[in-house]
């Protein structure tokens, strides 16, 4: 039997946790707020074995959904399941998850997408790095569009391309300027989200 539902009355985190803890097996699709695919997550006998969202697929597509809050959700018991492309218990999956949140919305505040992002002069130490310093060129840029840029090709979410901007801005390899009144904009707003276009 499928089971229906609005995210925001049932929060995906617990229902994870509910297929999880009850052993069932089957595909959860999962809808945005206009009703259009977000993604979704396949469980075999309580554990997750698939996501996708976008370009996204295993861990990286399971913490990006873990972030929806509205909109809804479709569990169908009879869904085909592929292939295995998560090998961790749920749990750690959730509590890993839920701190990648709790780190996306410091970030985030840090790092709003209006801000502009200088390329000084330095190296790249790994490979999301040095894309991030080809997209940039000579000038600036907003930091949203390289944001935009870095989830090109599923390999990176939102949180790598923040933390990789981080990282480069600490050795001083980039700057970061923020516009006047856009560093903590969102103190109002709970999920702290400067970046509502890049939100799923």
């Amino acid at each position: 039997m499928g089971l229906k539902g609005s995210l925001a009355e049932l929060p995906l985190a617990d229902l994870i946790e509910m297929t999880s803890l009850g052993g069932k097996t089957g595909g959860l699709r999962l809808f945005d707020e206009e009703g259009g695919m977000a993604g979704e997550l396949a469980f075999r006998d309580g554990r997750l074995v698939g996501a996708v969202c976008g370009e996204l697929g295993g861990e990286k597509a399971f913490y990006a959904l873990l972030a929806l809050k509205d909109g809804g959700f479709d569990f169908d018991p009879a869904a085909e399941l592929d292939e295995e492309s998560c090998n961790l218990p749920t749990e750690s999956l959730l509590l890993e998850g839920m701190r990648r949140l709790d780190e996306l919305r410091r970030l985030r505040r840090q790092l709003p997408a209006p801000a502009r992002v200088r390329l000084l002069g330095g190296e790249a130490e790994d490979e999301l790095e040095a894309r991030a310093l080809g997209y940039l060129g000579p000038g600036a840029r907003l930091l949203g569009d390289v944001v935009a840029g870095l989830l090109v090709g599923g390999d990176a979410d939102e949180y790598d391309a923040l933390k990789t901007l981080q990282r480069l801005a600490v050795r001083g390899v980039v700057r970061v300027e923020t516009p006047q009144g856009a560093a903590g904009a969102d103190r109002g707003d709970p999920r702290g989200s400067p970046q509502p276009e890049l939100e799923r």
